[in-house]
């Protein structure tokens, strides 16, 4: 497979404790059950990247991902 001059797409995710302290995670699945390990007031966090050789650029920034419902 041969990336384009764009790079290749792909998400990242990220749960924010209250503390400010950032924890990465591969897929949302992962961020949302590791959730609530992280106490109250913990938000996840998602954004949409290129990766191009050792770079990874974000159009939008981060954009928090809405708490699930239980």
């Amino acid at each position: 497979m041969v990336m384009g001059l764009a790079g290749l797409p792909g998400k990242e995710w990220m749960i924010r404790d209250v503390k400010g302290r950032k924890h990465c995670y591969d897929s949302e699945r992962e961020a949302l059950e590791e959730l609530s390990e992280y106490g109250e007031g913990a938000t996840v966090w998602t954004r949409e990247v290129y990766r191009m050789l050792f770079v990874t650029r974000s159009v939008d920034g981060w954009q928090q991902v809405p708490a699930p419902r239980d």
